[in-house]
């Protein structure tokens, strides 16, 4: 069960003066409950490449398919495929307009026409994910909380749908760190907690080095790199470099240790690690 791409090329204003081809001959293949980031410089491609995910863009060339399902065909199967991921754009308290935080997180569920008594359980389970307390919230106005708190609300939109795949594009752009931290916070509780398939597009390389799994690297629209965090990191900061991606500062520290002969592990992505690596390195002298 997996998203694929199959030599997903999309072309912008095609066949105009102003053309310009955003991705190109992309292939690449999602299976289910992996954490994926996506990282590369702004006009890389990022966005354009996963709002094909759920069918937001159809290619101008090449197929996507959702768990073997060719989501532009025709036919029931293709929509019920799209309807399988869930995205969230950046800014997406945006898009909140209902009166209360309940009503809101509601509105696509019973858009899908789900028993009102179900929602009601999708919109308690919704707003436990996302770490906001049903009493607390769901009858208050969305437009009189913290910014940090209309995006958790707004990711309850989605999580709500209880869809396989979640497509975040720079959750957390616009917020303070406390902010930041609570939003990664809760979407890695969800990821662990229910096996879903997140795919992250991000700037913050200590986030995609701690939350994720495999990291793309987008350059010049197509993917540069594929592999873990720790190792895209640790072996490849001048193709980084390359795609305009900052290296990790922690990266950047491990390896000017090693440069002057201490021999720590130049692929730690956390502190713990690095501090363990460090502390190890030291007392073998």
């Amino acid at each position: 069960m997996s998203i694929k791409l199959q030599e997903v090329t999309y072309v912008y204003m095609s066949k105009t003066p102003y053309e310009k081809i955003a991705i190109k001959k992309i292939n690449l293949e999602i299976k289910r409950g992996e954490f994926v980031a996506i990282i590369g410089h702004t006009g890389s491609g990022k966005s354009t490449l996963v709002q094909h995910l759920n069918g937001l863009l159809k290619p101008t060339s090449g197929t996507v398919s959702i768990d073997g399902e060719n989501i532009h065909s025709k036919g029931p199967a293709a929509g019920q495929a799209k309807r399988s991921v869930g995205m969230v754009f950046q800014y997406p308290e945006h898009q909140l307009f209902e009166e209360t935080v309940y009503e809101d997180i509601a509105f696509g569920p019973r858009n899908l026409g789900i028993p009102e008594a179900e929602i009601d359980d999708r919109v308690k389970k919704a707003l436990s994910f996302v770490g906001l307390d049903f009493d607390k919230f769901a009858k208050r106005t969305p437009f009189q909380l913290s910014g940090g708190q209309m995006r958790r609300v707004a990711i309850a939109g989605v999580v709500a749908l209880e869809p396989q795949y979640l497509i975040l594009d720079e959750p957390s752009a616009g917020l303070d760190p406390r902010g930041r931290d609570e939003i990664f916070s809760q979407i890695m509780n969800l990821s662990q907690a229910t096996g879903i398939t997140v795919v992250l597009v991000s700037h913050n390389m200590e986030d995609v080095a701690r939350m994720a799994s495999r990291l793309l690297v987008m350059k010049d629209g197509e993917i540069s790199l594929d592999g873990s965090p720790k190792d895209i990191f640790a072996d490849y900061q001048a193709e980084l470099q390359q795609a305009g991606v900052d290296v990790p500062p922690l990266t950047i520290l491990m390896n000017k240790f090693r440069q002057h002969g201490l021999p720590v592990d130049a692929t730690a992505i956390t502190m713990d690690v690095a501090a363990d690596s460090v502390y190890n390195a030291v007392r073998r002298g």
